[in-house]
């Protein structure tokens, strides 16, 4: 029988028209969905992975937090330093101190360059370690850029950046360059005004000797 519904033809043709188009993309929605579900293969792996690899470090820098021998602790933190992970941190810092007291200053400069914190006020003591290895090692210039960092990293810390320009200032003297070391200590008596009497430290006499050295 004669089809005499104007509607029927267009309402076949878009429905002929909608499988071709699914056909054409299907190829192309397959290969989304793989690589989506590749993502999420990574990702679980990744997380897993991570996973284990926090729990090796925690337990690495468990033992050596209750280790009594210092070589041993060492190792044990060189080992948790390994893991990419907050607690990989925390051993990079350790095994660094434990370097700087051993007279392993260029060792412990690797440890500090290669750790990272969050908390400013651990920031700012990486970078003052590392000044002070760098003190040891009679590179004065990388020690002030050091200590620059740690003052930036502790915000105007009341207890930490005046120590931090104590240091600075004792570089200068050693390179002579006494204004600086004046400058440093006019810091410490303009900004924390109660620091030296805390300290126990007469600020004013050694900021007197800075300028009277450089007036000679």
């Amino acid at each position: 029988m004669e089809n005499n519904n104007p509607n029927v033809q267009p309402v076949i043709e878009e429905e002929a028209d909608f499988v071709a188009k699914t056909k054409k993309y299907r190829k192309q929605l397959t290969a989304l969905f793989i690589a989506v579900a590749a993502v999420l293969v990574i990702v679980l792996v990744w997380f897993l992975v991570r996973q284990s690899q926090v729990a090796k470090a925690d337990q690495a820098i468990a033992l050596a937090d209750v280790e009594q021998n210092d070589s041993i602790a060492l190792n044990l933190y060189k080992e948790a330093a390994t893991h990419g992970t907050k607690s990989g941190d925390r051993a990079k810092i350790e095994a660094a101190i434990r370097l700087y007291q051993g007279g392993n200053y260029e060792e412990a400069v690797k440890y500090l360059n290669d750790a990272s914190a969050s908390d400013e006020i651990v920031a700012a003591g990486i970078q003052t370690l590392k000044g002070d290895c760098y003190v040891n090692l009679k590179n004065y210039d990388a020690a002030l850029s050091a200590y620059d960092k740690a003052i930036s990293e502790a915000d105007n810390n009341s207890q930490l950046t005046p120590i931090i320009l104590i240091k600075e200032a004792n570089v200068y003297r050693e390179q002579k360059n006494f204004a600086a070391e004046a400058k440093a200590y006019e810091k410490i008596l303009n900004y924390y005004p109660t620091y030296g009497q805390a300290a126990n430290l007469d600020i004013r006499k050694y900021y007197e000797r800075a300028k009277a050295s450089a007036a000679q």
